[in-house]
């Protein structure tokens, strides 16, 4: 076989090219040769999905596979059934469809590959990350202090609306990005995971100069989403350290335990609301002190304009849902049109159209992108809209019996301390109460989305590890017999 064929069925290294293609598509200008690339790895995903069921019956294998077919099989009857209404905008959903598809078949169902160290294509996709924030990073916060802050086109560079942006394309991705790179660089102190990887130890210089970056640019681009993702990680992973050492505990170790947890969320949460504001103020501090004298005289206009140049990294609109709420009512009204088997992502933006007298609230996207990108802030409510209450509940299933069975091998295994897998878990946990606020789970093409799928898959190659055979089963934990199931 040569080795284009090779790198062409290599799906290990599709994952590593779309995951890094679409962290590109985050940074300002980067963004538009990255969609183009997008286009061309999103067919090369598709063939390799058709190839892989061919060849090795992936999604027969997959764990839990049962349920993502027919999410997938109850999204294709929506396209069907809406396709009459509006050709162009099921096109969309269509794509919609099979990037779904991907999701569950290319990224989550990594524990059907055979022979592959997944620890190995880990590592490279968190020393990439690394890397890049922390570069990207230091130059956002250097022009940043230089005050150098312009707008090209639709890009904002370094202050977007008040808050930090640095060289992405907005506030909110950066914040999620810093908080991804600090996951990352927790993952690679791991002594298992370097060791099986069979990869040298990135630099602690390197790791420590990302965290210290990443904190600062998650503090000053003022994403509350994403400091809800951050404290999410930190609590889980407290959660996991408190319960995860032993295997029996009694009641009065449950009770002090549980509220050692709940006195650990409280301080992590007021800690990091306090060193944000501490953080914002400070950098305006020292950007008004750096800021060159001008003579203002006596205008007392001029005088309010100065001030008012001050960046202060707050959000510009107060209200402390940011208009989602209004966003969600509309997605009420739109569930009632068609609940049971929904309208598609494509057409939310349409339905939208029609219902309201200005859309949907917060239609993103431009052009023809604007159907595709157009999103209720909400993972789960974008689901049900979109894939209707049977789709809703074929995913929920899935969801909910896998964290239930990793929960218990988490839970259940007192040698995981230097191990991966306990930072996943947290992550994948983390990031299922981030999705009620922001863009994610699975309707939409981003890093979001498939950072989420990249990690449920290496998550689940710990599954398979820890129930190997699909029979039904049983296993200890705390000392109780539990049963295992194939579904």
């Amino acid at each position: 076989m040569s080795k284009f064929k090779r790198a062409v069925l290599d799906t290990s290294l599709f994952r590593r090219s779309y995951i890094i293609c679409l962290f590109c598509s985050n940074i300002s200008f980067v963004l538009i040769p990255a969609y183009a690339v997008l286009v061309v790895l999103f067919l090369w995903g598709v063939f390799l999905m058709g190839y892989n069921e061919y060849k090795y019956h992936t999604i027969r294998r997959t764990r839990y596979g049962a349920w993502l077919s027919a999410f997938v099989i109850s999204a294709l009857v929506t396209v069907i059934i809406h396709l009459a209404s509006s050709f162009l905008y099921n096109c969309y959903n269509l794509i919609m469809v099979l990037h779904v598809a991907m999701c569950f078949f290319v990224f989550y169902s990594v524990h059907t590959e055979k022979h592959l160290n997944f620890r190995r294509e880990l590592y490279s996709v968190c020393r990439f990350i690394v890397y890049m924030t922390t570069v990207l990073g230091i130059i956002g916060l250097v022009f940043l202090m230089a005050e150098i802050s312009f707008e090209v086109l639709w890009f904002k560079f370094i202050v977007y609306e008040n808050r930090f942006d640095g060289l992405f394309v907005n506030p909110n991705q950066l914040g999620f990005i810093a908080v991804v790179a600090i996951f990352c660089c927790h993952m690679l102190i791991k002594k298992d995971f370097i060791a099986i990887s069979g990869r040298e130890r990135v630099s602690r210089i390197w790791i420590g100069s990302c965290v210290a970056v990443n904190a600062i640019s998650l503090l000053l681009c003022d994403s509350n989403g994403a400091l809800v993702l951050m404290i999410g990680y930190a609590v889980f992973f407290v959660i996991y350290k408190m319960f995860g050492s032993e295997r029996k505990f009694s009641l009065k170790q449950i009770i002090t335990k549980s509220a050692a947890c709940l006195l650990a969320g409280v301080v992590i949460v007021a800690s990091l609301f306090f060193v944000r504001n501490i953080t914002q103020a400070g950098f305006v501090e020292i950007m008004k002190s750096t800021k060159p004298a001008v003579v203002i005289g006596d205008s007392l206009t001029d005088m309010i304009a100065e001030e008012e140049a001050v960046v202060t990294f707050e959000h510009e609109n107060k209200n402390l849902d940011s208009g989602r709420l209004y966003l969600w009512k509309q997605a009420a009204q739109m569930f009632t049109k068609n609940p049971i088997l929904g309208i598609g992502k494509g057409n939310i933006y349409e339905y939208g159209n029609r219902m309201f007298e200005n859309g949907i609230k917060f239609s993103s996207g431009y052009g023809i992108l604007a159907p595709i990108m157009t999103d209720f802030h909400n993972g789960y409510i974008t689901i049900l809209i979109c894939s209707g209450v049977v789709g809703f509940v074929f995913f929920c299933i899935f969801m909910l019996r896998f964290m239930k069975h990793i929960t218990i091998h988490v839970f259940g295994s007192d040698k995981l301390s230097e191990s991966v897998l306990p930072c996943m878990y947290s992550f994948n946990c983390a990031y299922l109460i981030y999705s009620c606020v922001e863009v994610g789970l699975l309707y939409n093409i981003n890093f979001m989305v498939l950072f989420f799928w990249l990690i449920m898959g290496y998550t689940s190659c710990f599954l398979v590890k820890y129930e190997p055979d699909r029979s039904l089963g049983t296993f200890m934990l705390f000392g109780r017999t539990f049963r295992r199931s194939i579904l």
